[in-house]
């Protein structure tokens, strides 16, 4: 079986002269809605904040609730615990053809399995997938390993019950930002599983939205705020949610652990298991290195890897409609839809 083919990156989709006038038109707009909101979480608590961005207290609009979406629990390791969890099923008469579960974004902090209900919709309408998003466990209330260890439990109950209670099995994990990451540990805690049920299953691949593969902090989220201060994730930003999702105990050692940082993890041991995956991240995104640092390590162990470079788009480019002009969204669905589309 020949290799899969090398990342191949065009390096004009990283100059700032080729970002077009659209996106330099909605990042304009972007600075200034986020101008007018200087509140963060860290200055009145995160459930405060949870709370203002459910009511659309925040720069970012309140979600939108589907009564097409169902709330239920899976199981989870701690007895007389559950997981709350959002399914959504194709409502255009399409046939199921297999499960995607779908880890939400906000640094660990904030967000929940709610939050995209209608992205989640399309999704399942235009694939006939079910979307299973998992409502993990947040910081700072419930630090490392709180979150992950849902997600892990959640994508345990879906490899055994998928197919009983859906029909077709467990075949994407995906998410943003700290979704994605979420989404990575989680494969790299199934492939090397001690039970061969999950060890051996075989995922048809991940979907990792601009996710933070290393706390220890790549060159981009170092040195970004010196060019131009991102909007949506600053330096800052990053620094409150690692210590949030870490707890106040964490070490140097602590930010090298391969289920904290992935991109440490030993890739060649799992060589040949891999499951191809979808990288997408925007040349304005602090967490861009990351992104380019995992999908080369993926490539280097053996693993497929798609890499979508979005210019001029800011970090959680992918949550804004596609619809609008500029955001870089329209591009990173197309993305998503081609890569699930040949692997459903």
């Amino acid at each position: 079986m020949p290799s899969p083919a090398p990342v191949t990156l065009d390096p004009a989709a990283f100059d700032p002269a080729n970002v077009p006038e659209a996106t330099r038109a909605f990042d304009r707009n972007l600075r200034a809605q986020c101008a007018k909101d200087t509140t963060k979480w860290w200055h009145i608590g995160a459930p405060e904040y949870r709370r203002l961005r459910k009511t659309g207290g925040t720069s970012r609009p309140a979600p939108t609730y589907l009564d097409s979406a169902t709330s239920f629990t899976v199981p989870s390791r701690e007895a007389g615990r559950t997981i709350p969890c959002r399914l959504l099923r194709p409502q255009n008469g399409k046939p199921v053809r297999g499960v995607f579960m779908h880890i939400h974004g906000g640094g660990f902090v904030l967000s929940d399995e709610m939050a995209q209900d209608q992205r989640l919709q399309d999704t399942a309408d235009e694939h006939g997938l079910v979307c299973v998003s998992v409502g993990y466990r947040l910081a700072p209330e419930n630090p490392f390993p709180a979150g992950p260890e849902d997600c892990y439990d959640a994508a345990e109950w879906l490899i055994l019950h998928a197919q009983d209670k859906y029909g077709p099995p467990l075949r994407f994990i995906g998410g943003e930002s700290a979704g994605a990451h979420l989404s990575l540990v989680t494969a790299l805690h199934l492939l090397q599983h001690a039970d061969p049920r999950f060890a051996d299953f075989r995922l048809a691949g991940l979907v990792l939205h601009y996710g933070c593969f290393t706390f220890n902090l790549a060159p981009s989220a170092r040195h970004m705020d010196t060019h131009q201060p991102n909007l949506l994730l600053t330096l800052e930003d990053i620094h409150h949610f690692r210590d949030a999702f870490l707890g106040p105990d964490w070490t140097q050692e602590t930010l090298v652990r391969p289920d904290v940082s992935p991109l440490y993890a030993d890739l060649e041991a799992l060589r040949g298991r891999l499951p191809a995956a979808l990288f997408t991240c925007g040349t304005m995104d602090c967490l861009i290195d990351d992104t380019l640092f995992m999908s080369a390590r993926w490539v280097a162990a053996g693993g497929e890897a798609v890499v979508e470079i979005v210019p001029g788009a800011q970090h959680a480019y992918s949550t804004v409609p596609a619809h609008v002009e500029g955001s870089g969204a329209a591009r990173g669905l197309a993305a998503f839809d081609k890569f699930v589309g040949e692997r459903i």
